[in-house]
């Protein structure tokens, strides 16, 4: 066969300011750099219109306004359609991937598992590995794909104990390429903000959600305030987002009465510029436009890689203060700027801060979190306040020493070129097969049985095996989530909105607000009959698909 592979890579948008995003953006450049591949993307979170600036096909996976209200509710009717399910199908009749690729956690990336189209695609993945121990269902899909990358050693390690053969090892992100070593200029560039000027800045950049511990934070900070001779030399700058879907802001500044030595990045809504300010609500007046206000950064309003720079460049010391992080990309990013790091000792977070050489902070206790299952970190603010204590109590020769360490151990293990050698050389290695064994093969129209009689006579493993074998009829997503779903389901007896197409997963929406339905046999039955019925569909689309592809003359692009 004389092609390329054919590489759809889904994510939330490349265009957007979050990890994920910048993760993908890096991997496919460098993938597209190769010129070995042909390259699409799948955006989560982007319109079905929106247009793509990167050189690769790019297909949006939003509805747009104007779309009828039946395509909106459709929409709405799955959480995961808000991860890339919604476009997934339509993509991969357009595209006719090769392999199918995933960074993000298991709860949006699990559909491209249980999709009717799997047979025709390899699928790489990199979960997001936050904590240990991971789920059991979790662990059955991850062994499911093809190869399995990780964002950090520890969670390689946590992925190896768990038994998945199919692990290939770590592929990091690394910073942004417009960062840079400037630990030489913070005084020049603190005299720019009154708030800033002759002060000690520590600072943390994350986005205002519930794993990442902004009241203990606050608290570590305060506790750390009272250990000092002049709290007024020191301030804490918090690059994140008022209002979203995490902590009351200005609650915990006067539960710790620390607003006045807390600062956060205001955006111009008219110029753009940015400056640090104390916490006056969502917005404040901007001092760059007349009658204009300024706005809290936030992940789709964000700054320029010139203005990031510019606010690492004003720490002295970088905290990343987490539960958890599947990597916690900001250490790096700090690490490029040439700022000592300090991090919650757990998760990703662990082999980050020793790769660094920065100062692991140890956790005070785990616990089990209700909604995964998994341990999560609480961090001792007690030993935190003790370790900013021990930073500033350092010469200022010996914290410039130690931000040139952090930057030199920067340099020798985050390298975007590093792991995108990782992503090709897995890509090399999965083997090209003809498109008459997949997206040309004959569509598959199969007729599931009828219900069984006397159903409450047998076991619920056996009806459940009879439910995947000869109504679903796809023994294979045996091995997949929805399967140790409906045993548990039925086990117990009910379950949280179980959507007849998609039996998505209960880790993509919020149990507690959900109330359980009564879930038996005659529900597991419609459930597996629908998904087969969706599956006919699909097949039957693809028939019309290739079809027309092939009434059209390019039969070449199928050999």
């Amino acid at each position: 066969m004389n092609r390329k592979k054919r590489i759809l890579f889904c994510t939330e948008a490349t265009s957007l300011n979050t990890g994920y995003a910048g993760y993908s953006r890096e991997i496919l450049s460098y993938l597209h750099s190769t010129n070995k591949y042909e390259i699409a993307e799948l955006g989560a979170y982007a319109p079905r219109d929106a247009q793509s600036e990167f050189p690769w096909a790019f297909f949006g996976n939003m509805p747009l306004d104007s779309d009828s209200d039946d395509s909106k509710k459709n929409y709405q009717s799955s959480t995961s359609n808000s991860f890339g399910e919604y476009r997934f199908a339509e993509v991969c009749l357009s595209f006719l991937p090769d392999i199918v690729c995933d960074i993000r956690d298991f709860w949006m990336m699990e559909f491209q598992q249980r999709s009717a189209f799997r047979p025709f695609y390899h699928w790489v993945i990199m979960p997001t590995v936050d904590a240990a121990p991971q789920a059991q269902n979790w662990l059955m899909t991850y062994n499911e794909a093809e190869a399995c990358l990780s964002y950090s050693d520890w969670a390689g390690e946590v992925l190896e104990d768990a038994g998945i053969s199919n692990y290939k090892g770590s592929a990091p992100p690394s910073a942004h390429r417009g960062l840079t070593f400037q630990y030489d200029n913070r005084d020049t560039l603190k005299s720019e903000y009154s708030t800033l000027k002759d002060k000690f800045v520590i600072g943390t950049v994350m986005r205002n959600q519930r794993r990442k511990l902004y009241p203990d934070l606050f608290e570590a900070f305060s506790k750390f305030l009272s250990k000092v001779d002049d709290p007024s030399k020191y301030v804490l700058y918090c690059h994140t987002s008022f209002p979203d879907m995490g902590w009351d802001i200005p609650e915990i500044l006067m539960d710790n009465e620390i607003s006045n030595n807390v600062v956060f990045t205001y955006v111009c809504q008219e110029t753009k510029k940015v400056f640090p300010h104390p916490f006056a609500g969502p917005t404040v007046p901007s001092p760059f436009a007349k009658d204009s206000l300024a706005a809290m950064s936030n992940v789709k309003a964000g700054v320029t890689i010139e203005q990031f720079n510019k606010i690492y460049g004003l720490f002295d010391l970088y905290v990343q203060y987490a539960n958890s992080e599947g990597f916690g990309l900001p250490q790096v990013e700090a690490a490029a700027c040439g700022v000592p790091v300090m991090s919650v000792d757990y998760s990703a977070m662990t082999s980050v801060i020793r790769k660094l050489g920065g100062v692991p902070l140890k956790p005070k206790s785990l616990y089990k979190e209700m909604e995964t299952g998994c341990m999560r970190a609480v961090p001792d603010n007690d030993y935190t306040a003790e370790k900013f204590v021990q930073f500033f109590k350092m010469s200022q020769e010996g914290r410039n020493e130690l931000s040139k360490k952090i930057y030199e151990n920067f340099q020798k293990f985050f390298k975007w070129e590093e792991s995108g050698k990782q992503w090709e050389k897995i890509f090399d290695e999965l083997p090209l097969k003809n498109w008459s064994e997949t997206w040309m093969s004959k569509p598959k129209i199969l007729s599931p049985d009828g219900p069984v009689q006397n159903w409450k006579q047998y076991k619920i493993h056996d009806l459940v095996e009879h439910l995947f074998n000869h109504v679903l009829c796809d023994p294979s997503k045996t091995k997949t989530y929805i399967y140790q779903r409906m045993m548990r389901d039925l086990r117990y007896g009910y379950a949280y909105n179980p959507n007849p197409l998609t039996y998505e997963n209960d880790a993509s929406f919020n149990t507690a607000v959900t109330t359980p339905d009564k879930f038996d046999y005659q529900k597991a039955y419609e459930v597996c009959y629908n998904l087969r019925l969706q599956a006919n569909k699909l097949e039957e689309k693809r028939g019309e698909v290739l079809l027309n592809r092939l009434d059209s003359r390019r039969l070449g692009d199928f050999t």
